[in-house]
This record gives structure tokens, sequence and C-alpha cells, in this order.
């Protein structure tokens, strides 16, 4: 996994000047598929608390504000964290070691983090310890022609090359999890999709299977992960 992971990360997310807006048209189709689809199999509701880990400028810790009560994120690049139009939501930190003490959240969510990461499991340990039950998971799908295309040529998301759903699974199961259900999803891309290209994108997700991400539910068998929120 090292070799595929920049060792520049941090530096390119502090210099990067333009990434969509979560509120725009073609960021609102990419991300908020992804979120209904992981809500309802983890039955998030306005009582339910999450945590975005990796939140970016709040790609998807917008749209989990649309179904859920109570949600932050943690982002590791201030400068992400300004372009946010919901930075008041959003905390700096470090994906390694969050902000907050055990059990802190009904559901945890990494959304296109952990093809980023060296240590992917340590950060899932700390998605579980904050975490009351319930993981998310989206991250990209080498399994996708043009998902494995991209990474082959980005200096900073060619850890995408890693992830499978075979290998998606086995890293949650390593890591102590129950995986609830797992699908591919996706023919929008966040920062690459032109607004023209949204109904052809939105017909291929009804009637294929496949798709650019892989979204993952999952439980820690350990705590109560499908009960009552106690937000």
């Amino acid at each position: 996994m090292n070799r595929l992971v920049n060792a520049h990360q941090h530096r390119h997310w502090d210099a990067r000047r333009r990434y969509r807006d979560p509120r725009d048209p073609v960021a609102e189709a990419f991300a908020r598929p992804k979120v209904d689809w992981l809500a309802e199999r983890l039955g998030v509701d306005a009582a339910t608390s999450v945590l975005d880990v990796g939140a970016g400028n709040g790609m998807f810790t917008w749209w989990w504000a649309t179904r859920a009560g109570r949600v932050e994120g943690v982002e590791l690049s201030a400068n992400m964290i300004r372009r946010s139009p919901c930075a008041e939501r959003l905390h700096e930190g470090d994906a390694y070691a969050l902000p907050f003490p055990d059990a802190s959240f009904d559901v945890v969510f990494a959304g296109n983090l952990l093809h980023h990461l060296t240590r992917p499991w340590d950060a899932l340990a700390e998605m579980r310890r904050v975490s009351r039950g319930r993981i998310a998971i989206c991250e990209g799908n080498r399994n996708h022609v043009p998902m494995a295309i991209f990474g082959a040529g980005s200096r900073v998301c060619r850890g995408v090359l890693h992830y499978s759903r075979r290998t998606l699974t086995n890293l949650m199961t390593e890591a102590g999890l129950e995986v609830l259900a797992v699908r591919a999803h996706g023919y929008v891309y966040e920062n690459q999709s032109p607004p023209v290209s949204l109904p052809v994108a939105r017909r291929l997700e009804r009637v294929s299977a496949g798709g650019a991400y892989l979204l993952l539910a999952a439980r820690d068998p350990q705590r109560t992960a499908n009960g009552p929120s106690t937000r």
C-alpha cells in the first residue's frame, strides 16, 4: 500500500485552489446518492450523529447534514476547510488521532479518504473508536476502467489502485468490522464531470450494477450498531 501513496498529500491539499462546491449540481449528483444509499442501510435519521473523516471542503458533509442531526467533519488541510460552505461543521485534525472521545458519534464516515493514507487500518481503528457502532465508506473502484486510468495517472490518488470490492471488504474484516452491504456505484466524477454529462450518468446509475466508487456499510459487533440513536 505504501508504494501507491504519494508522500506529499498534505502539501497538495494545502495548495489546492479549485474544488467543486458541494452545492454545485454536479457535486450534488456525485455525493447525494451515495449518502442516501449509506444512510438507508445504516438507519440514519434526524436523531443520528455523523462524523465525516477526511471531509475536504465538505463535499459529503453538506449532504449528510440533510439526512442526519448533528454532523461534523475532520479535515487535515486548513485550506480545504476555508473553501467549505459548511466550515462551521469542520475541525482541523488528523484521521489517525481524531479529536473526540470514544463513542462520540452514531455513524463515522470516510469518503475517498483511505486511498490517500499509508496506514488505512490505523484510521479505521480511530473511526471505530469514536463510533457507537456504525461505519460508512466510499472509495474509488479500481475495477472501473476510467477510475483505474485516473489512479494510475495521479500523483496523489494512486492509492485508489489498491481498492476493489474484495480488498475493501477484507480491510473492514481485518479491522474487526462486520460488513452489512457493499456495492459499486457512480458515473459522476466529483471534479471532472461536466454538467452536460449528468443525464447520461444518471441513466447509467439506474441500469448498471457497476460504477466508479465502492460504497460499504458496516457495524462494530462489539457495540450496538442498529439500535436507537443516543445522540
